[in-house]
């Protein structure tokens, strides 16, 4: 067993250990009395440096690329505290409040690319030019604010070197010592740095941070040490391999962005591309949430890559397809070198890396606006399918803009001036060069936030079964269908029957049900753009739920396709459990009707297959024509579940002997057995093809 492999081990032993305190909500405290009295950008500044200096360092032995979560977590109160101080200081900092996720604070990634050029002592170079150039108080208390956090980051990398000579690693000494300050010149350098940025932005209690287009930044230095003998192909796979060791000790959902285009328009696929997955197919941690993109010319080697890590059953990578996207950020405004330069933050969510706002989305539980046309319906003077379409089109856009209102309310709670974000702002473009605030017209591009409108199969299902079986056929008279519906089919079992069996259902290629989740992920898309946000972002579709269907569920009557009130609706962009009855090509060809070029949040299809379906060199060649046929006809994206239900159904029964057991869930990967019932049935109703 290998040095990450060790370490794996220590931290996966660890979960079953009582959680230790978070003590970094007491430093920032600490440093809120400390520096209250002063501009809220240095008092945010100062709490961002007093949590970097106060953490106690921890490693384990043998690491290769230091810096560990733990080093904010204690096993009980700091000497000379009270658990009375600790509360305190958790009341005085919740009061000050922190920007949250729906008005931008996680979910986003720092400037990778700048920072390994030009390193942090570039950074405050650029502070200086800056300072010079900007004479009005508010600008020069930004750019004060953003030199504190660079001067805290740079001790932080020291405070880590010390600590490595300290334990007799003088080879990790030197790597953290060439990087504090000075831009890396290694592969292990640039690795190591890209990494502690991404821990101090956990320092401040951010979620879902992503690491971006890893494959297309790190090249020049993997290449550069190959060609001078410092480093061989294997070396810098074990390095990636403690990389990913870190992000399962994290246990968030950390997006890494493979492959796709070079902002130049070339393909980006690169040999770094190919080791990131193989360290992903070593560690299986379902906290890598591995992202590639494909486009036209995307190497069969890539394609055939690719699925060997996914039928490993980790659940990754979630492929993306650039033609399906690239278009319509273009007609939002983006410059095509910037957008063929986006990765995926969380799930599935779009970013213009260290360009941007940070991201963020809600949901829209869209069937509950078709339950209300129904109703509408019935006091109509024209009771038509036409007319069921136009109320339900009127219920779209009336909730969405509702909902957008809703949003741009949070937002405006979080005022700039109040809610500073120095440190994201000093590794964003180019907020230190106009000496303004990430979320004050810093960033060169606005925010997105993705509206998931969800439910699009049980919305599918449910119109094609009124189109065709109330009024196309005059199987089912509306009054009993709404009957059938109040009563959640109690009495009217032959009806939902009907229903379930005697309509079109999305999934299996027929253009009658298919037509119509076309249309509603174009009337999706076109009512989300008509909002902008209250600080001049976009608002933008998802055909996503994560697991929100389940409870949206709970709050929709019962549906017109046959769905039981409080059941789970279904699954993202993907058809209803089970109704994909015609297999895997029938399902492809339902999911490539509708147009997605506009939704420009992402969007998640899950599949699932019995992995006895892929077996070898057959196997594989079956997946390839797959991913070819995903990009051909322009599907958004896929993923990937390989663990047969009886795998699933067994981890149930037996959870003790499945703890290491990875599925993907929606938009990302977890442990099976950690999931609630609810999820893992949600999981185990998809159809697994085969």
């Amino acid at each position: 067993m290998n040095g990450w492999q060790c370490i794996l081990e220590r931290m996966r032993a660890a979960r079953a250990k009582p959680p230790r305190r978070d003590l970094r909500k007491y430093w920032r405290a600490l440093a809120y009395r400390r520096h209250g009295g002063e501009a809220e950008p240095l008092v945010r500044a100062r709490a961002f440096q007093g949590v970097l200096e106060s953490a106690e360092l921890f490693s384990y032995p043998g690491e290769r690329v230091c810096g560990s979560r733990r080093s904010f977590l204690a096993d009980g109160p700091p000497d000379g505290a009270s658990e009375a101080d600790l509360a305190a200081a958790a009341a005085e900092h919740d009061a000050r409040g922190q920007r949250d996720f729906l008005a931008g604070f996680d979910h986003s990634l720092a400037d990778y690319p700048t920072l390994l050029n030009i390193g942090i002592d570039g950074y405050l170079d650029r502070v200086q030019r800056s300072l010079a150039e900007h004479r009005a108080p508010g600008d020069r208390t930004f750019l004060e604010s953003v030199r504190i956090c660079l001067e805290a980051f740079r001790g932080f990398v020291r405070r880590h070197a010390d600590d490595a000579r300290r334990r007799g690693d003088g080879e990790m000494a030197g790597c953290l010592e060439a990087v504090a300050g000075p831009a890396p010149q290694t592969f292990r350098q640039a690795l190591q740095l890209v990494w502690l940025t991404h821990l101090a932005f956990v320092s401040e209690g951010r979620y879902a941070m992503a690491l971006g287009r890893l494959d297309q930044y790190l090249r020049p230095f993997y290449e550069r040490d190959l060609a001078a003998g410092r480093l061989s192909r294997e070396a810098a796979l074990d390095l990636l391999c403690h990389l990913w060791v870190r992000m399962e000790e994290l246990g968030e959902v950390t997006n890494i962005c493979i492959g796709g285009l070079t902002p130049e328009g070339m393909d980006a696929t690169n040999e770094l591309s190919y080791l990131c997955l193989e360290a992903t197919a070593l560690v299986r941690s379902p906290h890598t949430n591995l992202s590639a993109r494909f486009h036209d010319g995307s190497p069969e080697r890539f394609h055939r890559a690719g699925f060997e890590v996914v039928r490993t059953g980790v659940g990754f990578p979630a492929i993306f397809n650039d033609h399906v996207l690239l278009e319509g950020l273009a007609e939002a405004g983006i410059p095509a070198e910037v957008a063929r330069d986006h990765c995926m933050v969380g799930c599935i969510e779009t970013m213009l890396a260290g360009r941007q706002q940070a991201w963020s989305d809600s949901r829209f539980n869209a069937p509950l606006g078709l339950l209300r046309a129904l109703g509408r319906l019935r006091l109509e003077p024209e009771r038509s399918y036409g007319r069921l379409r136009e109320l339900f089109r009127a219920e779209l856009a009336a909730g969405l803009a509702a909902h957008a209102a809703a949003v741009n309310a949070h937002i405006a709670r979080f005022p700039p001036e109040r809610f500073p974000d120095p440190f994201l702002s000093a590794l964003t473009r180019d907020c230190i060069g106009r000496a303004r605030d990430i979320n004050a017209g810093g960033a060169e591009y606005r925010r997105f936030h993705g509206i998931a409108v969800m439910g699009l199969a049980t919305l599918a299902d449910s119109l094609a079964a009124v189109r065709r079986l109330v009024f196309e056929e005059a199987r089912i008279p509306l009054e009993t269908l709404l009957a059938a519906l109040d009563a959640d089919f109690a009495g009217f079992e032959p009806l939902r029957q009907m229903l379930l069996n005697r309509a079109p259902k999305y999934g299996n290629d027929d253009p009658y049900v298919d037509a119509i989740a076309a249309e509603l992920v174009g009337w999706a898309a076109d009512e989300c753009l008509k909002h902008r946000t209250v600080d001049g972002g976009r608002f933008v579709a998802a055909m996503a739920a994560n697991v929100s269907n389940i409870p949206a569920g709970r709050e929709t009557g019962a549906t017109p396709d046959g769905r039981r009130a409080g059941t789970p609706l279904s699954d993202a962009a993907s058809p209803y459990f089970g109704r994909d009855e015609r297999g895997p090509t029938a399902f492809l060809r339902s999911v490539a009707a509708p147009d997605y070029r506009r939704v420009l949040t992402g969007s998640v299809i899950n599949m699932k297959f019995e992995p006895e379906h892929f077996r070898g060199e057959p196997g594989a060649a079956r997946f390839a024509a797959l991913t070819h046929f995903f990009v051909r006809n322009r599907i958004p994206e896929l993923q990937f579940n390989f663990t047969g239900n009886r795998t699933l159904l067994t981890a149930q029964r037996e959870p003790e002997k499945h703890r290491d057991l990875v599925v993907r869930v929606s938009g990302f990967s977890a442990y099976f057995v950690a999931l609630s019932p609810e999820v893992q049935n949600d999981i185990i109703r998809r159809r697994a093809h085969g």
